[in-house]
């Protein structure tokens, strides 16, 4: 192919690029709201309380790219400048939103979310047990131990302070006329409070059948 052969090929290969990309710039544009999951940044000694989990996020462009967008592919990002304990007021923006190529941000609903912040607590929380059924014979509970007697949690301290006391998992006394002694899980009250150490306790349980005299169990004591 000589000279002037190559140059018609080259002229007419960029006639066809420009011509494909003029199509693709002039194909109809699209709009469509997608409901998005809101990502938040994690701060170093505070807890996240109450925060919005998704905003509806419009989208704007090329019909084909609008039409194979997936909601997995849309980033909200939310960032409190100076954290701190307390309820901030977040505004949503364009800048907030990561979307592909060609694609625009045409609204966010809500555009103003909150989200409250409270300080990250170590703390001893008292256990208590949690029982349920009815021992044999008439017997009943008096006094439970819990060893040890309180566990380690961590968490926002407002919940903490609520939370109070532990529980354990439920105990059943059914068939149980005899002290007995068994391991249990220490649940949280709370899904922001965290049960640090140790995550279970032993619960010593008494029990006294009615009559036995001197109000004391006939049972031998438990090593």
């Amino acid at each position: 192919m000589n000279r002037w052969g190559l140059r018609l090929l080259a002229v007419t290969l960029a006639l066809v690029a420009w011509f494909a990309f003029s199509v693709e710039k002039r194909e109809l544009q699209s709009e469509k709201v997608f409901e998005t999951t809101v990502r938040y940044e994690n701060y170093p000694g505070l807890v996240i309380l109450e925060r919005v989990e998704s905003v509806r996020v419009g989208v704007r462009g090329p019909v084909s790219r609008v039409r194979s967008l997936n909601p997995l592919q849309i980033d909200v990002f939310v960032e409190v400048l100076e954290p701190a304990k307390g309820v901030f007021e977040i505004p949503l923006s364009a800048e907030n939103v990561f979307l592909p190529e060609d694609l625009d941000v045409v609204s966010i609903e809500p555009n103003v979310i909150p989200i409250e912040l409270d300080r990250q607590i170590d703390h001893l929380l008292g256990v208590r047990a949690r029982l349920e059924g009815e021992a044999a014979a008439g017997a009943v509970v008096t006094d439970p131990e819990i060893l040890p007697p309180m566990v380690l949690v961590r968490g926002p301290q407002s919940r903490i302070d609520e939370a109070g006391v532990l529980t354990t998992t439920p105990i059943d006394l059914t068939g149980h006329a005899l002290d007995f002694e068994t391991q249990a899980r220490v649940v949280s009250p709370d899904p922001l409070i965290s049960v640090v150490q140790p995550a279970f306790v032993t619960v010593r349980i008494p029990l006294e059948i009615p009559g036995t005299g001197n109000g004391e169990s006939e049972n031998p004591p438990l090593d």
